[in-house]
């Protein structure tokens, strides 16, 4: 989109270029050139401005390519590269080479097409100066005069271009508005844990060869090291955190209540250790937290979230009850508040805890709960973790907060890439209106100058060149909005407290974007009302 601004700028630059060449295109005409040969050489020179843009894009992306690596979150398990090779470099020539020539055409149609009579005697105004779409200039009846009828086909071209360029702006900066919102939503929003006094390490001493024993004996010497360092609050086990890429999903179905077949869906569950909850900010809301007690020999046991217990027990107290977890009865022995499980934007979603000294998982999260600042505490809990085994060593060590930029990775990339995308794109399209209108202006000095000399008023001058702009703005905003209307409709997955059709947002952009091109007007229409009609009358 900020390429079909940015195309849309140089089609309209090639034709306020074609129309002054126009005389030069006829005196060649009039030597013998077709107007294939004028159409060809005109093509031309777009299309080696458009490669020399290509060219000069693709060493700039070599120096801003990585920058893309810095939005992805370290625990994200994907490894991402971004070559510039031979293949970039040909889609990049191939498109900046089309552009060229589905850009280039019209103004070299336009360029090569007016009478030769009049060209060669340098008179082009009436058929290729701008008008204005017959705006009235006064008031009054008694002052109001003719109306610009002249410009014809270019114009109008030079017009709907600047409109379609504040329709696709428009609609960037809706999509970004609504990204940026819902990111500001996101960092808001309350996952269900402490996210501010924590840091994790991920583990799995299976990988060297380790025994179930083996492996039971390590975390147990772990977590006491770990629980006795200076600053530490308390420390815990799991399976795997909230809002992680990692997921297991099993069928869960109440004691003496068996589902239909077909009808129990999957409900996700981990493995905790004792403390788990405290460590993690998680308050209870009845029952119990696991114990030490609770292990491999003693009855098994479960604590669900209340989204769970909603289901199964709505109205109960669910404590006592039993569930069959892959045919093992486990009994409630607590329910906590409903978290975040699998995206930060997802509906209550039930879930199970087991404990983890009943259910052994080799791979498991060490998750340490600080008095103060959690990143102290890393390179102290890389030194227990090496001083019990200096084989095993931490797939991640890092923070709660830097382990939320992985569930914000989606919120935050839409919205710092689609904000400075619509940033470009208002900076083109506004730049390619306020060219339009000082070209337009400039053509229109004799005009100007014989309205003025015959009684017009500088404000409705003034009147006139804004009204213009702001009647190509208003235009392309409201095709913009039409399009965000249904367009935005493929962001409604990333975004976060938001509708994909909010109101404000949409409101908001458009006044804005109605400001500025209000300001890129202006300034064009100001000095349209400098104009001096003695120096305007001798004009050209």
């Amino acid at each position: 989109m900020v390429l079909l601004i940015a195309c849309a700028n140089a089609a309209n630059l090639l034709l306020a270029q074609a129309t002054r060449r126009h005389r030069e295109m006829a005196i060649r005409a009039a030597l013998g050139a077709g107007r294939g040969r004028l159409v060809r050489q005109m093509l031309i020179e777009s299309t080696l401005v458009a490669l020399l843009g290509g060219c000069v894009a693709f060493l700039l992306a070599s120096w801003l390519a990585p920058a893309l690596l810095a939005l992805k979150p370290p625990s994200l398990p994907i490894k991402l590269e971004v070559p510039l090779d031979w293949r970039v470099l040909a889609f990049t020539l191939g498109v900046s080479f089309a552009a060229g020539i589905v850009f280039g055409i019209a103004p070299a149609l336009r360029g090569t097409k007016a009478g030769l009579a009049l060209a060669l005697k340098g008179d082009v105004r009436g058929s290729l100066a701008p008008r204005f779409w017959g705006l009235r200039l006064f008031r009054r009846p008694e002052k109001r005069l003719w109306t610009a009828k002249t410009g014809g086909r270019a114009s109008k071209l030079r017009d709907m271009l600047v409109v379609a360029q504040i329709a696709v702006c428009s609609l960037l900066l809706i999509s970004a508005g609504l990204c940026v919102r819902s990111l500001l939503n996101a960092q808001s929003i309350d996952p269900g844990f402490d996210t501010q006094h924590e840091m994790l390490a991920v583990l799995d001493p299976s990988s060297l060869g380790y025994s179930e024993a083996k492996g039971r004996a390590f975390y147990n010497q772990l977590l006491n090291r770990v629980r006795a360092l200076p600053g530490v609050s308390s420390a815990s086990l799991a399976g795997y955190l909230p809002l992680t890429t990692e997921r297991t999903t099993q069928e869960i179905e109440p004691e003496g209540h068996p589902a239909p077949p077909g009808q129990n869906p999957g409900i996700d569950t981990t493995e905790v250790g004792p403390d788990y909850f405290r460590t993690m900010g998680i308050l209870l809301v009845r029952g119990r937290e696991f114990t030490a007690q609770d292990g491999p020999s003693a009855p098994r046991v479960a604590i669900i979230n209340e989204a769970l217990a909603k289901r199964f027990w709505p109205g109960e107290d669910p404590i006592g009850h039993r569930v069959i977890v892959s045919g093992s009865h486990l009994e409630i022995v607590g329910v906590v508040p409903t978290g975040k499980y699998r995206t930060l934007g997802e509906y209550p979603l039930p879930f199970l805890y087991r404990a983890v000294l009943q259910e052994y998982r080799p791979h498991c999260t060490l998750v340490v709960r600080s008095a103060g600042d959690p990143h102290i505490l890393l390179s102290e809990v890389r030194h227990e973790i090496q001083a019990v085994d200096s084989n095993v060593v931490a797939l991640d060590l890092e923070t709660m907060k830097e382990y939320m930029a992985l569930p914000l990775f989606p919120a935050r990339t839409a919205g710092l890439l689609l904000g400075a995308l619509g940033v470009l794109a208002l900076v083109l399209a506004v730049g390619g209106l306020y060219g339009v209108m000082c070209y337009a202006v400039s053509q229109r000095t004799h005009e100007i100058g014989v309205r003025v000399a015959l009684g017009a008023e500088r404000r409705d001058v003034l009147k006139l060149v804004v009204g213009q702009g702001m009647l190509l703005t208003l235009i392309g905003i409201g095709i913009g909005v039409g399009g965000a209307l249904a367009a935005t409709r493929a962001l409604a997955s990333l975004l976060y407290g938001i509708s994909s059709t909010d109101p404000a947002t949409f409101f908001s952009v458009s006044l804005a974007l109605a400001g500025v091109a209000f300001a890129a007007s202006y300034f064009p229409a100001r000095r349209a009302t400098k104009v001096d009609p003695m120096v305007s009358l001798r004009y050209e």
